[in-house]
Parts: structure tokens; C-alpha cells; sequence
């Protein structure tokens, strides 16, 4: 993968004040998230809090209000990941490398670098739920994005899947790149991140470092914002 060299940090997201209602029922209320090249933010909060949507807002796959600077260079990992279960690894990864003008070797590349050349013919629908994880996440990794936009990543992963996730995108933001994780598992975010963005309720309560105490910080927060 190549490095992005002489580069000053560059914000690639900020958004601010976003607010969605579905059905007339607010569930993000002027909500801020921002990540600058170099960043792994973790996205925290307890199910149901309203980080996907946010995610999803920023992306513009929602409708809403308030205002989103987003880099045009994103790679996304939401949901399922839009695999098909029909196709094998390989035909999704090279469906997602053709729409950037990519071709074969680039497919490759991603594929060994998630560990999944080994699987990649198989059709998905025979996947472990790890598996379909590691494909999904090659597929937004084509091109190199500076932003991965990744919604709980980590799922189905063994304890060794996520120590490889975690070094790599540490690493990959060491490049010069931007990570936003969302997650609620908090040794996972204190392990990968530098910065955290804490949302509750459709609210964000706290942007900021990642701090050593991540698990203490984090129940305080949400305890203060009750």
C-alpha cells in the first residue's frame, strides 16, 4: 500500500450540528463527529445511540439537516457490508475495484492484505460472519481512500482477527489516512484509536483524546449525561 508522503494533517470529515427524524421521531439531535488525516476515531455509545445513522447521515444515505465536509476519497463498511451471497469474494471485490477503474491486481492486493485470497473463490453465502467481515473491509480499502467510514468492523472476528484489524488500521492511519470505527466495545476503541467521539441518545457528548482510562472516561461521560 503506498504512503502518502509531505502531507500536512487534512481534515477529511467534519460534520456538525446534524439532526435526523424518522417518522417524526428525532433520533439524532446536532450531532458533531470530525477526523483529520492520521486519526483512528472511535465512534462509542451503547446500542441504539445513533451511531450508524450518523455514519449514515454524513454519507448522506439519510435525510438530514446540518453541516457535513466530507472528502470525496471514502471507503464504507455499513451493515452487511452490501455482499452478495451469490457472488464469490473475489466477484465482490472486483465489483467495487471496476467503479474506481480498477483491475485485477489491485483486487489481489486487497485480498491478501485481509487475508481472504485463501477463501476468496468460495461464494459468500459459505462464510463465517468473520469472513464476510474481512471481504467487506477489502472492498472499501479499494483505491487506497483517505477516509474508511467502518461500522462495528470487528464483528465475528476471533481474538486474533481483531488484533490484525487493530494494527492495521492503526497502521494505515499512520499513513496518512483517516479511520472512523463505530463500536461499543471500549478495550477494542482504547486499543485502535487516538481520538473518541461518545454519542448518547442521538446526541454527541464528548469529542476528544483517547485517554488511558478509556473504560472510566467513558461511564463517567455517559453517567453525566443522563
Amino acid at each position: 500500500m503506498r504512503e502518502r508522503e509531505n502531507e500536512s494533517m487534512t481534515t477529511v470529515l467534519k460534520a456538525q450540528d446534524v439532526t435526523v427524524s424518522f417518522a417524526g421521531r428525532t433520533v439524532l439531535r446536532n450531532a458533531q463527529i470530525q477526523a483529520d488525516s492520521g486519526d483512528v476515531v472511535a465512534l462509542l455509545g451503547p446500542n441504539g445511540a445513533g451511531k450508524t445513522t450518523l455514519l449514515k447521515a454524513v454519507l448522506g444515505l439519510v435525510k438530514r439537516s446540518g453541516s457535513v465536509e466530507l472528502t470525496r476519497d471514502v471507503g464504507i463498511l455499513l451493515d452487511e457490508g452490501g455482499l452478495l451471497p451469490g457472488l464469490t469474494g473475489r466477484q465482490h471485490v472486483h465489483s467495487v475495484a471496476l467503479s474506481h477503474n480498477l483491475g485485477a491486481k489491485q483486487v489481489t492486493e486487497m485480498l491478501q492484505l485481509t487475508q481472504m485470497e485463501y477463501a476468496a473463490d468460495q461464494k459468500i453465502k459459505h462464510y463465517s460472519l468473520g469472513m464476510k467481515r474481512r471481504i467487506a473491509l477489502a472492498a472499501a480499502l479499494i483505491g487506497e481512500p483517505d477516509l474508511l467510514l467502518l461500522d462495528e468492523p470487528a464483528n465475528g472476528l476471533d481474538p486474533e482477527g481483531i488484533r490484525w484489524l487493530t494494527t492495521f488500521l492503526k497502521n494505515y492511519a499512520q499513513r496518512g489516512h483517516a479511520v472512523v470505527v463505530s463500536t461499543h466495545h471500549l478495550a477494542e476503541a482504547a486499543a485502535m484509536s487516538n481520538k473518541v467521539t461518545m454519542i448518547r441518545t442521538g446526541q454527541t457528548i464528548f469529542q476528544g483524546p483517547t485517554t488511558d482510562d478509556l473504560e472510566d472516561h467513558y461511564f463517567d461521560t455517559m453517567g453525566e449525561a443522563q
